[in-house]
C-alpha cells in the first residue's frame, strides 16, 4: 500500500513498513509499531473538544486527513492505516527534507493533482474532495488519474478470483432463504405479541374519554382561561342552567371512567399492598431494637469519653503546667541578671574591656526586644543601654587618638616598637565591635600631625644658634639660613626621624592588621597579645567583622601606610623646594649634591621598603637640580678632557698604580665602582673636586732636565718624554716615536700601553657610572653625556692622527707607534663599554642603553681598522716607493730590499712593547701580503720568470728578507714557499 504525495515515490521499490521511523523527527527509530503509534499520538496529535486531529505531515497537516477531527477509535484506525503501515521505499532515509515538502505543499496546479488512499479504494476514477472546486462543482472537476501497478504485488486478475466468487454465490443463496425464514417467523411472532395486553401499558390509567386539559400538570381553576374551559355554561352574559346540567353529566362521566381505572389498578395491586405493609411492620420493630442498641452505645461512649480522655488530658496539661512554671523562674532569672548589666558595664570600662561590655549591650538589647519584650518594668532599660553605648564609642575614639598621639609623640631614641600593645589591642578590637571605620581617618591626621611635628622640631633644633624671625618664617624657610652642609645634615637628620616615625606607624599597623583579621576569623593571629584578645572576644565563635568589612578595613590600613610614606616625601619636598628658591642649590659641589643624591635615594628605597609603593615628590623635586648639576658634572668633566686632549703627545705613560687598582677592582668585581683604595687617594681626590676651579690649577707644570722632560699632568699620569736627540728619528715617519716605553695597564691576563688621555677617558667613564647610580633621576642624561664624550674622544683620536690634526697642534710628525698608542688606546676603552651597557642597564631600559653603547662601540671597532689601515697603508707606500727603482739583479740582498729591511724593522720597533705578540702578527700578516702584491707588479715589469737567472735573484731576495724576520721574532708568519706561490707572472 502506498501514500500518494507522501514524499516517496509510488514506483520505487519496497524495503520497509512506515511504522520503523519517523518522517518528521530526526533520528526516532522505533521497535515495535506500538510505539510508532504511541510517538503519532503524543507529539504529532490535536486533540479538539472530543475529537481528534492528525498532524503527522509537513507542517503539521496530514495529507489523508488534514483537517476533520474524528473519534479516537477512527483516530487510531486512521494511523493503523494511512501512516503505521505505509511502505518507505528503497533508497528512501525516512526523513523528507525540506525541499520535497515543500514541493509537495506548493499551490495546486494542474500538474500536482492527487488522490488520497481511501478515494483509491472507493473509486480511483474519482478525484479527492480538497479544494473549493470538488465540494463546489463535485468529484468530477478533478481529473481521473490512472494508478499505475505496483511494482512490488503480483498482477490479479478474475481468473485467480473465479473459484473464490463461486462460492461466494453459493452462499449467498443460502443465506438470502435463511433470512427469508427468519423474517417470516419474526412477522408472526410480531402479530401474536399485538393481540395480547402490554404489561406496561396497562400499568397506566386509560386516558380515553378525559380530555387532556384535566391531566394536565398545570391544571388549576384560579386561571381564568382554565376555569371558563372546564365551566363552559358560565359566561360573561350569565350562567346556562341547560348547560350545567351537561356539563355535570360530563363531569361524573369522566370520575367514573377514573374511579373504574382506579378500581382496576387496585384490584391487579392489591396483593402487593398487603406484602408492602406487612414488610411495613417488621421493619417498624428492627427500626426500635435499633434505636434501643444506638442508645445504649452512646451511653457507652459517654462514660469512656469521660474516663479514657478527659481526664488523661488533664494529666497531660501537669507537664505543660510545670514547664510554664520553669519558663517563668527563667524568666525572672534573666530579668534578674539584666538588672545588673548596668554595673557590670562599669567595671568593664573600668578594664577597658570595650567588646565585651558592646558584647554585653548587644545581648541584653536582644533579651529586651525578644524575651522581655512583655515586661513593662523593663521599657526604660533598652534606651539606657543606647546612652551607655554611644558612652563607649566616644570613650574608645578618644583613647584610639590619645594612644596614637603618645605613641607617635614619645622621644625618637626610645627603642622599644610598640606603646602597650595590650591597650591598642582592645581599642581596636572595641572600634572594630562598633563597625565604626572612621577611626581609620583620625588615624591619618594624626600621623600627619605627628610628621609635621618631626620635621619642626628638627629645623627647630638645627637653625636654634642662627637668629632669624621664627614668627614670620615658616619652617621650610627657616632652613635656608643654613650653609649647604649644615643644610645637608639637616635633611639627613629630617630623613632618619621620619624613617623612625614611619616604622612606628608600619609597626602599629601590623598590630591592627592581625586584630582586624582576628576579629575577621580569617588567620590565626601571631601576637601573643592579639591571641589573647581574639580569645577573649570571640567565645561564641561568632567573628566581629564580615568579609566585606575586613577588606575595607585591611585596604584602608594600607593605603593609611602609603600615604604615610607620600606625606613624609611632602615635607621633604617642601624643604627642598624652599632651598631651591633663588638658586639656593645652585653653590653646590659635586661632592655635595651627590650627597643630597643619595640621601633622597635612600630615603625612597626605606619607604619602598615599607610600604611596597615608590614615593616620588621628594624625588621628582630633584629633578630639576639634577638636570642643572649633570649640566655642571660634565662642563667640568669635559674641559678636564680638553685640557688633557690638548696637552697630549701621544707617548705611553707610566700608569699610576690606583689605575690598576681600579682596573682590577673593575674585572673582579664586574662593577665600575672606584674601589676603597682609589677613592681614597689624595692626588685623584683633589683632582675631581677641584675641576671647577680655573684652569690655573688643572695647568700643565713643566720640569726641565738637560735630556729628560718631566710632564705632570692633572690627572696624576708621569709622561716620560724622549730626549731632543731622539727628533731626528722622529722625522722620519717610519721610525719609532720614542726610544723609551712607558708602563701598562692589564685587563684580563692583556696589558694595554696607552696615552694620558685614554687614563682620563677611563676615570671619566667610573665618575659618570658612579654619578649615575647615586643620582638615578639623571641616568638618562649621564648615559647621553659620557656617550657624547666618548665619541667625541673617538673623533678627535681620528682628527688628530689619522687626518694628521696634531701637526698643526705643535706634534712635529704623527709616527706609527703613535697610531699602535691610539689604537691601543680605543682597545682598553672596548673592553669597559660592555660592563658599560650592565651598568647602566640595571639604572634605564636595557633597550634604550645597548642600543647606544651599541652605536659607540661599532665606531670605535671601524676606528680600530681604520688606524690598522692606516699603518698598512704607510707601509704600503714605504714598500712602491722602494721597488720603483728596484732592478732584479746582483748584489744580494739589493739597497732597495735592504731599505724595506730597515722600514719593517723600524715599524717593529715601533709597535714593539705596545701590540700584542697576536696583533702584532696579523699586522705583519698584512704587510707581507702588500708586499707580495706589490712584487707581482714589479716581477711583471721587469718581466721575470720563475725560470732564468732573474729568478735566482729574486729567491735570494725573498729568503734575506724572511730570514730578517725571523731575526726580529716573526717566525712562523708565512713560509717563503707559501709566499712565491703564485708570484710568478705567467710565461
Amino acid at each position: 500500500m502506498t501514500e500518494v504525495g507522501s514524499g516517496i515515490g509510488s514506483s520505487s521499490v519496497a524495503t520497509g513498513h512506515g511504522w520503523r521511523q519517523c518522517l518528521y523527527c530526526q533520528g526516532r527509530i522505533f521497535k515495535l509499531p506500538n510505539d510508532f503509534i504511541k510517538h503519532i499520538r503524543d507529539c504529532h496529535c490535536a486533540k479538539e473538544g472530543g475529537s481528534f486531529v492528525c498532524r503527522y505531515g509537513y507542517n503539521g497537516v496530514c495529507s489523508s486527513l488534514p483537517l476533520e477531527g474524528v473519534s479516537d477509535q477512527d483516530y487510531e484506525d486512521h494511523v493503523l492505516k494511512h501512516h503505521a503501515f505505509t511502505m518507505l521505499s528503497k533508497g528512501s532515509s525516512g526523513v523528507i527534507s525540506k525541499s520535497q515538502a515543500r514541493s509537495r505543499e506548493e499551490k495546486w496546479g494542474v500538474f500536482s493533482s492527487t488522490q488520497n488512499v481511501p478515494s483509491v479504494l472507493n473509486d480511483p476514477r474519482k478525484g479527492m474532495t480538497r479544494d473549493f472546486f470538488t465540494k463546489t462543482w463535485g468529484e468530477s472537476f478533478v481529473e481521473v488519474r490512472e494508478i499505475p501497478a505496483h511494482v512490488a504485488l503480483p498482477q490479479v486478475t478474475t481468473k485467480h478470483v473465479e473459484s473464490y466468487v463461486r462460492r461466494l454465490r453459493k452462499r449467498q443463496k443460502l443465506l438470502a432463504r435463511l433470512a427469508t425464514l427468519q423474517a417470516g417467523k419474526a412477522q408472526e411472532a410480531a402479530e401474536e405479541s399485538s393481540l395480547e395486553p402490554n404489561p406496561r401499558v396497562t400499568d397506566q390509567l386509560s386516558q380515553e374519554g378525559v380530555p387532556a386539559i384535566f391531566l394536565s400538570s398545570g391544571f388549576s381553576l384560579k386561571d381564568p382561561d382554565t376555569f371558563y374551559s372546564v365551566f363552559s355554561h358560565v359566561t360573561s352574559a350569565g350562567v346556562s342552567l341547560k348547560n350545567a346540567k351537561i356539563l355535570q353529566e360530563k363531569l361524573f362521566h369522566y370520575l367514573e371512567i377514573v374511579e373504574v381505572d382506579m378500581s382496576r389498578q387496585i384490584a391487579r395491586k392489591s396483593s402487593a399492598f398487603f406484602d408492602t405493609m406487612t414488610y411495613l411492620n417488621a421493619q417498624m420493630e428492627q427500626l426500635r431494637l435499633n434505636h434501643a442498641a444506638v442508645s445504649t452505645l452512646r451511653r457507652g461512649i459517654s462514660t469512656l469519653h469521660q474516663e479514657a480522655v478527659v481526664e488523661p488530658l488533664k494529666i497531660l496539661a501537669l507537664p505543660r503546667r510545670r514547664d510554664n512554671i520553669t519558663a517563668t523562674c527563667k524568666k525572672l532569672e534573666v530579668m534578674s541578671a539584666v538588672r545588673e548589666v548596668q554595673a557590670t558595664i562599669q567595671v568593664m570600662l573600668a578594664r577597658q574591656e570595650f567588646t565585651a561590655a558592646l558584647d554585653l549591650i548587644s545581648t541584653t538589647q536582644d533579651l529586651l526586644h525578644t524575651e522581655l519584650s512583655t515586661i513593662r518594668s523593663l521599657k526604660h532599660l533598652s534606651s539606657e543601654l543606647s546612652e551607655h553605648e554611644k558612652l563607649i564609642d566616644k570613650m574608645v575614639s578618644a583613647d584610639f587618638i590619645k594612644y596614637i598621639t603618645e605613641d607617635l609623640n614619645r622621644p625618637l631614641d626610645d627603642t622599644q616598637t610598640l606603646l602597650e600593645e595590650d591597650h591598642l589591642i582592645a581599642v581596636v578590637f572595641g572600634v572594630l565591635r562598633l563597625q565604626k571605620f572612621d577611626f581609620l581617618d583620625n588615624f591619618r591626621e594624626e600621623i600627619y600631625t605627628a610628621i609635621k611635628a618631626t620635621v619642626k622640631q628638627a629645623v627647630v633644633e638645627a637653625v636654634s644658634k642662627v637668629e632669624i624671625d621664627q614668627e614670620s618664617a615658616s619652617v621650610a624657610d627657616q632652613a635656608r639660613v643654613l650653609s649647604i652642609g649644615a643644610w645637608l645634615s639637616l635633611l639627613s637628620v629630617v630623613t632618619s626621624w621620619l624613617n623612625i616615625v614611619i616604622a612606628r606607624v608600619k609597626g602599629i599597623i601590623e598590630v591592627m592588621v592581625q586584630t582586624v583579621e582576628a576579629g575577621a576569623g580569617r588567620t590565626k593571629p601571631v601576637t601573643e597579645g592579639v591571641q589573647t584578645a581574639s580569645l577573649v572576644t570571640l567565645t561564641d565563635g561568632e567573628a566581629v567583622l564580615g568579609e566585606v568589612a575586613c577588606g575595607r578595613v585591611l585596604s584602608g590600613l594600607r593605603e593609611i601606610l602609603c600615604s604615610t610614606c607620600d606625606y613624609a616625601h611632602d615635607r621633604c619636598a617642601k624643604l627642598l623646594h624652599a632651598r631651591s628658591r633663588e638658586h639656593g642649590l645652585d653653590k653646590m659641589t659635586a661632592n655635595e649634591f651627590l650627597t643630597l643624591s643619595r640621601i633622597i635615594e635612600d630615603f625612597v628605597a626605606d619607604t619602598e621598603n615599607v610600604c611596597g609603593r615608590k614615593s616620588t615628590s621628594f624625588r621628582m623635586g630633584l629633578q630639576g637640580q639634577a638636570t642643572r648639576f649633570v649640566l655642571r658634572f660634565h662642563e667640568e668633566r669635559e674641559a678636564r678632557y680638553k685640557l688633557n686632549m690638548s696637552s697630549e703627545r701621544w707617548r705611553a705613560v707610566h700608569a699610576p698604580p690606583d689605575l690598576q687598582r681600579l682596573l682590577d677592582h673593575i674585572s673582579a668585581t664586574d662593577t665600575l665602582v672606584t674601589p676603597p683604595a682609589v677613592q681614597s687617594d689624595t692626588e685623584y681626590k683633589e683632582a675631581s673636586t677641584n675641576c671647577n676651579k680655573s684652569t690655573s690649577s688643572t695647568a700643565i707644570s713643566t720640569i726641565t732636565i738637560n735630556s729628560m722632560t718631566t710632564t705632570t699632568v692633572s690627572n696624576g699620569i708621569t709622561e716620560p718624554n724622549s730626549s731632543t736627540g731622539s727628533s731626528g728619528n722622529n722625522s722620519d715617519v717610519n721610525g719609532s716615536g720614542s726610544s723609551g716605553g712607558g708602563g701598562g695597564v692589564v685587563v684580563g691576563n692583556v696589558e694595554y700601553v696607552v696615552v694620558g688621555v685614554c687614563v682620563v677617558v677611563v676615570r671619566l667613564i667610573v665618575e659618570y657610572s658612579e654619578c649615575a647610580s647615586t643620582l638615578r633621576l639623571a641616568a638618562q642624561q649621564l648615559l647621553t653625556r659620557l656617550t657624547d664624550l666618548l665619541r667625541r674622544f673617538n673623533s678627535d683620536t681620528c682628527r688628530l692622527l689619522i687626518e694628521a690634526g696634531a701637526v698643526a697642534l705643535g706634534l712635529k710628525t704623527i709616527t706609527t707607534r703613535n697610531l699602535a698608542l691610539a689604537w691601543r688606546s680605543l682597545q682598553l676603552l672596548l673592553t669597559l663599554l660592555p660592563r658599560l651597557n650592565t651598568h647602566f642597564s640595571t639604572l634605564l631600559r636595557p633597550a634604550i642603553v645597548a642600543k647606544n653603547i651599541e652605536q659607540v662601540t661599532r665606531e670605535y671597532q671601524e676606528h680600530c681598522e681604520a688606524i690598522e689601515a692606516k699603518i698598512v697603508g704607510v707601509m704600503s707606500d714605504t714598500l712602491e716607493r722602494q721597488l720603483a727603482t728596484w732592478e732584479a739583479r746582483s748584489p744580494v740582498p739589493s739597497p732597495v730590499f735592504t731599505g724595506i729591511l730597515k722600514a719593517v724593522t723600524k715599524l717593529h720597533e715601533a709597535v714593539s712593547g705596545v701590540l700584542p705578540r697576536q696583533q702584532k702578527y696579523q699586522l705583519f700578516e698584512k704587510i707581507t701580503a702588500v708586499l707580495k702584491e706589490k712584487l707581482k707588479v714589479h716581477l711583471v715589469r721587469l718581466n721575470v720568470s720563475s725560470v732564468g737567472p732573474q729568478s735566482w735573484v729574486v729567491t735570494s731576495e725573498l729568503t734575506f728578507y724572511f730570514n730578517h724576520l725571523e731575526g726580529l721574532g716573526l717566525n712562523g708568519l708565512v713560509s717563503q714557499e707559501e709566499f712565491t706561490t703564485g708570484l710568478w707572472p705567467p710565461r
